[in-house]
């Protein structure tokens, strides 16, 4: 059985094919990332406006689920700004980031030096070449216990040490997750759900922002099997990353091919996750992504991982499943699914690895 899904103009944009008792979709290998216009969510706009958003964002999350945004309504400098401010933090002496190791953290935020929260464990593998640094938005004062993992707990280098970089960092992250917020309505709307399907589930939203700095190229001996970032898929709904002029990243099509996803300024780049990929039953698609700095200048990147709020379950959505093309993954809780895999970070200095994700190695 072939079933076609058509835009507003009898455009296809997806195909299903039901082939050997799987229903499958059929994906196309980008070379290239589109660029999304998300304007119509952040200004007023038409229904018409947000719906030719929501389709072209439905067309890339099957095909790939990366893609950069623009029209997001944060000022390029202020982007740039941001990314000095990595550099600052970084180049703090080692003793004053080792104040605020999240091994001393309850709320596991913070700084992470080369090799994860644990780099003398009995790991089996060798951790990423990188530093990072955790921070958790403020609590809301209507948020309830224990609703958005580890929010209102991030640690602060002091006034003395870094001055305003607490400040920036609170009202960026911010402007981050209002952007999150509206990037998820436009989700809903691509996945033919009301717009605001998903506004309860992100009101309380859990949201990590990280600092990725990357050494410069040959400062660092690393071995055959490393990576500044080895390859993993992202936990949560979408990934919002910032980064640097430099490059580095890329990501794996439809097709297996790892392609450039090379920076443009004054863009985000998005990547959906793990969450999102099982909400769906595997409509949309967590790709696999890796980093390597082969610049002689240090890179920094800032992501912005998005999640539900914790106690969310995880289960597939209405639009999503079919007698046809029934659940294919247990409900789960979603702070439940995530941690997990952070902890699995945190043990082992490289991303954790669903089952799923894992297998794809395997392919």
């Amino acid at each position: 059985m072939t079933h076609v899904v058509q835009d507003g103009s009898g455009r296809k944009f997806a195909e299903y094919n039901r082939q050997a008792g799987q229903f499958k979709v059929k994906r196309a290998a980008l070379k290239t990332l589109p660029v999304i216009d998300v304007s119509p969510f952040v200004r007023d706009s038409s229904a018409e406006e947000r719906g030719r958003v929501a389709r072209e964002l439905r067309e890339v999350c099957i095909n790939i689920g990366f893609f950069y945004i623009t029209g997001h309504g944060i000022p390029e400098a202020e982007l740039d700004e941001v990314i000095e401010w990595g550099h600052r933090f970084f180049g703090l002496p080692l003793d004053e980031k080792m104040k605020l190791h999240q091994s001393l953290s309850p709320g596991k935020q913070g700084y992470v030096s080369v090799g994860g929260v644990d780099p003398y464990g009995k790991s089996v593998v060798e951790p990423d070449i990188k530093e990072r640094f955790a921070m958790s938005r403020e609590r809301l004062p209507d948020q309830p216990p224990g609703a958005s993992f580890n929010t209102g707990e991030a640690v602060w280098p002091g006034p003395g040490i870094l001055p305003g970089f607490e400040e920036a960092m609170k009202a960026h992250l911010l402007k981050r997750c209002d952007l999150a917020r509206r990037l998820v309505r436009a989700i809903a709307l691509s996945l033919e759900l009301p717009e605001d399907y998903f506004d309860a589930m992100y009101r309380h939203m859990g949201g990590t922002l990280m600092y990725n700095h990357y050494p410069p190229a040959g400062t660092v001996e690393m071995k055959q099997t490393q990576w500044n970032f080895s390859p993993h898929t992202d936990y949560g709904v979408a990934t919002l990353l910032l980064q640097d002029s430099l490059g580095g990243l890329q990501a794996r099509n439809a097709d297996g091919e790892w392609i450039a996803v090379p920076p443009l300024a004054g863009t985000f780049v998005v990547n959906i996750g793990d969450t999102l990929q099982m909400w769906t039953n595997d409509l949309y698609v967590s790709t696999l992504h890796r980093v390597t700095n082969a610049s002689h200048k240090a890179r920094i990147s800032q992501p912005l991982f998005t999640y539900p709020h914790g106690k969310t379950l995880i289960e597939c959505l209405p639009t999503c499943h079919s007698p046809e093309n029934p659940p294919r993954y247990e409900p789960v809780v979603c702070e439940v699914y995530n941690q997990a895999l952070v902890d699995q970070a945190a043990r082992t200095g490289r991303p954790g690895l669903s089952k799923q994700t894992a297998a794809r190695f395997r392919k």
